[in-house]
């Protein structure tokens, strides 16, 4: 038996080949942690889910993406395929938030696609801090380890954020509050790079909302998100200087 790569449209930020984690197949595997973060150097927005906005604003500039369902997504560079936080030897940026997203891989969430709809643990199998060497066993005596029974309740915990993630931008979308912008920065060297196709939450909008759905918002704790977004516009000087 082999692994085989589960039917999907498009793999998900980061993957390569998914693959259901499966014991008899691999036993052997190890995480290597001293890998680093290098698989995220090429991209310059991450997915962000609702509970960790506050955090998230004091780091990056929380926006939008465009289309039929925004979703939030931090943004770590202002050119295609750049990630200002992650340095040549594959550490984080010293001092900024790594986000949960970029915390959750190798690993992922798969449904099963049963009777049962159950979530299966997937994993890239072609990621690089895989091993069958030195690091942190996935299995122990073909049972789970407790590495990996953790890795599987933050993946769920992630996915549950999601869900309220979704709810909230979706409402916001409703509400028509999110407009699309754009952004020009120069560069130190000479030219200029545009990031187009993002969406933020208009002020004048917000301040025009419909008062009771303002309470529910409140009671939803919605309000806390919105004003940590719109806070966040402060970080693309911190962004712009990253780049420097």
């Amino acid at each position: 038996m082999t692994d085989q790569p589960e039917p999907t449209a498009a793999m998900p930020l980061f993957h390569n080949r998914i693959v259901i984690l499966d014991s008899a197949l691999h036993g052997d595997l190890r995480l290597a942690q001293t890998q680093g973060y290098g698989f995220a150097a090429k991209t310059n927005s991450i997915p962000l889910s609702l509970a960790e906005f506050d955090v998230a604003a004091q780091h990056y500039p929380i926006v939008f993406t465009a289309g039929a369902a925004p979703q939030p997504v931090v943004l770590v560079g202002y050119r295609a395929a750049e990630n200002l936080f992650v340095e040549p030897d594959g550490a984080w940026r010293k001092g900024a938030y790594i986000p949960a997203y970029v915390r959750t891989y190798p690993f992922v969430l798969v449904e099963s696609g049963d009777a049962a709809d159950r979530l299966l643990l997937g994993i890239d199998i072609d990621a690089a801090c895989l091993t069958t060497g030195a690091g942190a066993a996935l299995f122990e005596r073909g049972k789970p380890s407790a590495g990996l029974e953790d890795a599987l309740k933050f993946c769920k915990g992630y996915r549950d954020d999601l869900a309220a993630t979704r709810a909230f931008a979706a409402a916001l979308a409703t509400a028509g509050l999110l407009e699309e912008r754009s952004a020009t920065v120069a560069l130190d060297g000479g030219g200029l790079s545009r990031l187009d196709g993002f969406l933020q939450i208009a002020p004048d909008r917000l301040k025009a909302l419909d008062d009771q759905v303002w309470l529910d918002w409140r009671r939803r704790g919605w309000i806390d998100a919105i004003y940590a977004h719109l806070h966040s516009a402060g970080r693309w000087v911190q962004l712009i200087e990253a780049g420097g």
